[in-house]
């Protein structure tokens, strides 16, 4: 089966709209009682004469939000008029002189199913090499109206065509039982379209965000909320590399990375145990002076909020050894003496300016000075 997609912002944008704004979700209308929006769409072109189309299906506002009619029209040429002062469809849909009334009734003779725009609509009665749609919206809340997702397929073999001669012969296309038959094998058809895409809903570039959290869960990979959609994608496409090193100094790092969006700083016990004296007893008050616990420093630019910290906090005791004790520190960008200050990281020295301590003295150099 052909088909033609509305999945981006240009396919709209070829169209004709008044008062829209178009995003690669659809259309958008700003709501209010009493307006209306119209869109005409791109002529679709089947490329044969005398298609038979099949089917639409989009995405709807929910029915108390909006009223969406839509007008379809077909024709097997896109150019009209006497011979040598023909004029383009295209040039009379998009044109910004002529009225929506005067642009319809050019179409008139080319309407061929008129209703109101549902999921999935059946076009077995709608046959021409061109096709074309006019969606009329009343907004019926102030909210804003979403209308997009648009899918129009053709040239379906029917399964009329299964039946003997006789049924084909006399009832034709667009008979009761030519309907009726066709609801089953749009199930049919949308069944089949599901299994065979479905093994891009098991890759984590691909996969729709609900079918994230669902492969998140067969992986292990719990309280997935705290994940943006971009983290989560990564995490499942190298999950192989997080999960062997989990429980590991370098599993840790990759996590927390991931979370915030640059390396820890992660400090054990043996990095700083062999320092001695008053140097060694700072390190000492400043890192647990423990062989079973570890320090994490990160910056307070990455976990802003208390929610958060919080967060961050929880998935590092999911990753970490069972044994060992966490100590999370969020370096503030202060200088405290004796604290968790490190040049060119929470501090910096910036440019020599003169120190005034009242109005009458000022300190000419600065120095720092050791006994």
């Amino acid at each position: 089966m052909k088909y033609f997609l509305f999945n981006k912002v240009s396919d709209y944008q070829r169209g004709f709209g008044e008062h829209v704004a178009y995003s690669f979700r659809g259309i958008s209308v700003r709501g209010g009682y009493g307006k209306k929006a119209v869109f005409w769409s791109r002529i679709l072109d089947s490329a044969e004469e005398g298609n038979l189309w099949h089917r639409m299906t989009c995405s709807l506002p929910e029915p108390a939000r909006a009223l969406v009619k839509i007008s379809f029209y077909t024709s097997d040429e896109i150019s009209f008029g006497e011979e040598g002062r023909r004029r383009p469809l295209r040039e009379i849909l998009r044109s910004e002189k002529m009225s929506l009334a005067e642009k319809k009734g050019f179409c008139r003779p080319f309407l061929r199913k008129e209703e109101a725009l549902g999921e999935d609509i059946l076009l077995h009665s709608l046959t021409g090499r061109y096709l074309w749609f006019l969606l009329e919206i009343y907004p019926q809340t102030e909210e804003t109206v979403e209308v997009g997702d648009f899918a129009v397929y053709f040239q379906a073999e029917s399964w009329m065509n299964y039946l003997p001669e006789l049924y084909r012969r006399e009832m034709g296309n667009d008979s009761f039982l030519d309907r009726y038959l066709a609801v089953y094998q749009s199930l049919y058809d949308d069944i089949s379209w599901q299994i065979r895409e479905f093994v891009h809903c098991l890759d984590p570039r691909t996969a729709d965000p609900e079918f994230l959290k669902w492969l998140a869960s067969w992986m292990g990979v719990e309280e997935t909320y705290m994940w943006t959609e971009k983290q989560l994608r990564y995490l499942l496409g190298h999950v192989t590399e997080f999960y062997e090193a989990r429980g590991t100094r370098r599993g840790i790092e990759l996590f927390v990375e991931l979370y915030t969006g640059e390396p820890p700083f992660v400090i054990e016990w043996q990095d700083w145990k062999e320092f001695e004296g008053e140097y060694g007893r700072l390190l000492k008050s400043l890192y647990a002076d423990d062989p079973e616990s570890f320090t994490i420093l990160v910056r307070e630019e990455c976990v802003p909020t208390y929610k958060e910290h919080q967060a961050l906090l929880r998935m590092i005791e999911q990753i970490k050894p069972v044994q060992m004790e966490l100590h999370l520190i969020v370096l503030e960008p202060y200088i405290f003496a004796g604290g968790y200050s490190y040049l060119g990281v929470n501090s910096v020295l910036g440019q020599y300016e003169r120190s005034t301590l009242d109005t009458n003295s000022r300190l000419e150099f600065t120095t720092l000075q050791e006994d």
